[in-house]
């Protein structure tokens, strides 16, 4: 018997960038409706409600072909930082029903295909019995909380989260499985065009016989990746028994301020003034998070009576202090208070804000994006366009094709983000916090060989050799040129530590930069 802590859920917002444009235009939800790429004619269809699908229009059609056939259709632009808040929105939504929250991103790698389109949500569902009674009224509480969001969704509550995602591509509304059997054998039954899966790899499955879901996972993996490619083998892996655990969103506690009414005070114009100075702290603190609030929680603590509550909500997730200060302004005029305050509690909800907002905000505090912008356009036209880059990182083997200088054709705030492996452990507290800043040459520089009677005296006039830790190994360019590096620190009595490797196809020493 499978345990209630063996759960899974996954929760479906299908077409969340239709969705979000029919939410925008709510006059077209009776019309032909396409999301496209661009504002163009020959702009890619990249969604398309029923209406659209009745008048032949499919995605991956041109918006003049869809107009070609129905002259009526509507089209939007949805911009990716558009699905992003939304997505955050509804994660944040979703907290409220399990605290562990699993987004899937907007896709940008084979696997993230795979897995499903912006808008899948998985969830952890155990403990949520005691407050909800059932996992069926579990999922209808959520589908009401997303629908006061605007948006429709399916709840499905299996012990997969994969075959809870395809479950709930041909399901509407609330599913509740009560064994794994159940749920293998509905999945099973999934057909394959409603998964994510290239359209000639379905066409060649299919001319096999192989339709469903279930009929895929009877194949050996290895043969299926032999003959139909990685796309089939990944979907074939995601279905199986050995698919990746949740892996939960961090959460992110609410900014909170708290400050005493001495004394207790029922005047709502000096109430005012202190919750201003209060959100404008606050304010600050989500900013530096790079989020905008999405709600304000207020608690008026009274004297000797009990404390009023209130809950506010901009139509979208803002920075603007002016606009929250006049919601919070005709809250309090409207609220009937016992008694005077003794105490104010405000509390700030944020979500990612994108940068255009965080800019308006943070040029308050004497940082202008407008003049940074105006100063980089004056050197790139007098120096030319490649005299303003900055590196971005490539995935390669060697040090010096790792990363590449592109032209900035826009500036930002700095945001800080954590570097490193997502389910990396932390470093031990002992270990010390030292950055390692390694400069490299534009090309690097050949050495001679190290002398066998002196190897201190290696580096001539950089001074003697005092230490040298290695060999690293780098291997690569097999298809190209075959490259095999034995990459080496070397620390000189001066203090400096080298980057310096031995290049074992040519046989030579070359130093590739240097460590700050």
């Amino acid at each position: 018997m499978t345990g209630l802590s063996d759960r899974a859920a996954c929760i479906d917002v299908p077409a969340l960038p239709l969705q979000l444009l029919l939410r925008r235009e709510p006059g077209w939800v009776d019309a032909a409706v396409v999301v496209v790429a661009d504002d163009r004619p020959q702009a890619e269809v990249q969604w398309v409600n029923a209406a659209a699908r009745r008048s032949r229009i499919r995605p991956g059609m041109t918006y003049a072909a869809a107009q070609s056939l129905d002259s009526t259709v509507r089209a939007g632009v949805v911009a990716p930082e558009e699905v992003d808040l939304a997505i955050e929105s509804i994660a944040q939504c979703l907290v409220d029903f399990s605290p562990r929250v699993e987004a899937a991103p907007r896709p940008t790698t084979p696997r993230q295909q795979v897995e499903g389109a912006p808008g899948v949500f998985w969830l952890d569902p155990s403990g949520m019995i005691p407050l909800f009674t059932s996992f069926d009224h579990w999922g209808h509480a959520i589908r009401r909380a997303l629908a006061r969001l605007g948006l429709s969704s399916t709840v499905v509550v299996g012990f997969h989260r994969y075959r809870c995602y395809a479950l709930a591509q041909v399901r509407h509304g609330v599913w509740v499985l009560d064994d794994p059997t159940q749920e293998t054998r509905a999945a099973g039954e999934v057909p394959l065009w409603r998964l994510a899966i290239p359209a000639k790899v379905r066409a060649g499955l299919e001319r096999l016989q192989v339709d469903t879901l279930g009929r895929l996972l009877a194949l050996p993996a290895a043969d299926l990746r032999r003959r139909f490619g990685e796309a089939a083998a990944l979907l074939h892996a995601c279905g199986s028994d050995g698919w990746a655990p949740l892996r939960p969103r961090a959460l992110t506690e609410p900014v909170v301020a708290t400050k005493a009414v001495e004394p207790p005070d029922d005047d709502r114009t000096r109430l005012l003034f202190l919750l201003k100075s209060m959100l404008h702290d606050l304010m600050v603190e989500l900013a530096s998070r790079s989020q905008a609030m999405s709600a304000v929680r207020m608690r008026l603590h009274l004297d000797h009576a009990e404390p009023h509550d209130e809950r506010l909500e901009p139509a979208r997730p803002t920075l603007d202090e002016p606009m929250v200060i006049d919601l919070v302004r005709l809250c309090l005029d409207s609220a009937t208070l016992t008694a005077p305050v003794e105490a104010l509690t405000l509390e700030l909800e944020g979500v990612e804000a994108p940068p255009g907002q965080l800019a308006l905000f943070r040029t308050q505090a004497r940082r202008d994006l407008d003049a940074a912008g105006r100063a980089l356009a004056r050197l790139r036209a007098w120096l030319g366009p490649e005299a303003v880059t900055r590196g971005q990182l490539r995935e390669a083997h060697l040090p010096e094709a790792r990363f590449q200088w592109e032209p900035i054709a826009a500036i930002g705030f700095p945001r800080p983000e954590v570097v490193g492996m997502p389910n990396a452990q932390p470093a031990p507290a002992e270990a010390p916090a030292l950055p390692l800043a390694r400069r490299l040459l534009p090309r690097p520089q050949r050495l001679p060989a190290p002398p066998r009677h002196e190897p201190e005296a290696w580096l001539g006039a950089r001074g003697p050799v005092k230490s040298i830790v290695g060999p690293y190994r780098v291997s690569g360019g097999w298809w190209v040129r075959t490259v095999e590096r034995d990459y080496y620190f070397v620390e000189t009595q001066r203090g400096e530590i080298l980057w310096v490797f031995y290049d074992r196809a040519r046989r030579h020493w070359f130093l590739q930069g240097w460590v700050d």
